[in-house]
């Protein structure tokens, strides 16, 4: 979390060098930001594309997909025994938002992501287990499955930005921007097959214990930078 920190301090610092500027120069500008903007970003829930249209300097309308995967393989000990597993991750979406301009340069956006948030860890014993003079094969110990999913599939959304115009007639637009996911406590569930099947049994309440684990982890940050080209 600290490079979070370190992020919002830095855009609370661009906020404070452009806010004056900004409301001088918006009392001379009549519609500088009106009109359809088209653009890509990158934020921590994914690359993504976007399309804003802007009714007037206050109030724009933006829609948004963001998709971000990546996977990781390792290995583990537990009881003696040694499990291959991988970590799948899947997160983004698709975004309704309404953004809010105070002044030239800073906005606030509200809305809502149809999420994706999806991350799960697969895994099965790739050695034997000596029981005293037993021996019992890694085929039979069994895999393992962990999938996780948001409460809400449909997730609000609050953020604050910075946006600058540069170019002809301000036509290009860069756009920084943090913000928060409501994502409410994870479902998981577990399935497992072999000598592991009873950490899969509803019965065991496994999966409930993970999910108090992990019911603090509601909320996900994100911080956006993106570009966009006004086309009309």
């Amino acid at each position: 979390m600290k490079w979070i920190t370190q992020s919002s301090l830095i855009f609370m610092m661009l906020c404070f060098v452009f806010t004056t500027q900004a409301q001088e120069a918006s009392k001379n500008e009549s519609n500088f930001n009106r009109g359809f903007y088209l653009g890509a970003h990158a934020s921590t829930n994914g690359w993504g594309v976007n399309a804003r249209y802007a009714f007037s300097n206050k109030f724009s309308l933006r829609t948004a997909y963001e998709s971000l995967k990546f996977n990781h393989e390792f290995d583990f000990h537990e009881d003696e025994i040694q499990y291959d597993a991988e970590f799948d991750f899947k997160t983004g979406g698709i975004l309704l938002l309404a953004d809010y301009t105070y002044t030239k340069n800073l906005y606030i956006s509200a809305g809502v992501i149809f999420n994706s948030y999806n991350p799960e860890i697969t895994g099965a014993a790739v050695s034997d287990l000596a029981y005293g003079d037993i021996i019992i094969p890694a085929e039979d110990i069994g895999s393992f499955k962990i999938e996780a999913e948001s409460e809400f599939k449909v997730s609000p959304y609050a953020g604050l930005g910075f946006q600058g115009f540069m170019g002809k007639r301000d036509g290009v637009v860069f756009r920084f921007e943090t913000g928060l996911y409501y994502m409410g406590p994870p479902d998981l569930r577990i399935t497992a097959d072999g000598l592991l099947s009873p950490t899969a049994d509803p019965d065991l309440k496994h999966d409930e214990y993970l999910e108090y684990q992990f019911d603090a982890y509601k909320i996900y940050p994100v911080i956006k930078l993106g570009l966009a080209i006004k086309l009309f």
